[in-house]
């Protein structure tokens, strides 16, 4: 049996002089894997004062209240692609009314985002909507993925109210929507 030492001396000059390298090699593959891994920027976006309106005649049950909203990418960041957003989540969502008789008539919210190519996503929800309030802030829903809909240029905002009774005319809200969003450089 060979010692250490005289196997050592079997080797080729290829095995002495390339096998550290080779070490180096598959440790600087394991490092940009987990640098490839790394969690991408977040920045928040906001959408002020949308009106969500409900044409008349409304009836007892839920309306669909709904607004257009277009997305400017560049507002987040300049240059930044459809391509290059991995998440968005909505992190806050607030709706006021003007009506003297505030939310009375309102059994609940439950707010949803949609657009012409990415599937409808239910994304808050306020039930039940305490009295006497002109300004309620609906519970975001965590698992709501929103991405495919800033993907698009356009995107529809819907509020569905469950309503108290019957009304002739239209009915107006305003939103105010924030959302964390994920992107790759």
């Amino acid at each position: 049996m060979l010692s250490k030492f005289e196997w050592s001396k079997k080797l080729t000059f290829a095995q002495k002089h390339y096998y550290p390298m080779k070490k180096i090699f598959y440790l600087l593959i394991a490092l940009l894997g987990l640098a490839s891994c790394s969690d991408g920027i977040k920045k928040s976006y906001t959408i002020e004062s949308i009106e969500l309106t409900a044409e008349g005649p409304l009836f007892d049950g839920p309306n669909t209240l709904q607004a257009s909203h277009s997305i400017d990418l560049n507002s987040i960041e300049n240059g930044l692609t459809a391509e290059q957003i991995e998440s968005v989540k909505l992190t806050k969502a607030t709706v006021t009314t003007t009506d003297s008789s505030a939310f009375n008539l309102v059994r609940n919210f439950v707010l949803q985002f949609t657009s012409s190519d990415a599937k409808m996503q239910k994304a808050g929800v306020l039930n039940p909507i305490p009295k006497n309030s002109a300004t309620v802030e609906l519970t975001a829903a965590a698992e709501a993925e929103l991405a495919d809909n800033f993907k698009q240029s356009e995107m529809i905002i819907i509020l569905d109210a469950d309503l108290e009774g019957e009304r002739e005319d239209n009915l107006t809200y305003t939103g105010n929507f924030e959302f964390e969003i994920t992107y790759k450089k």
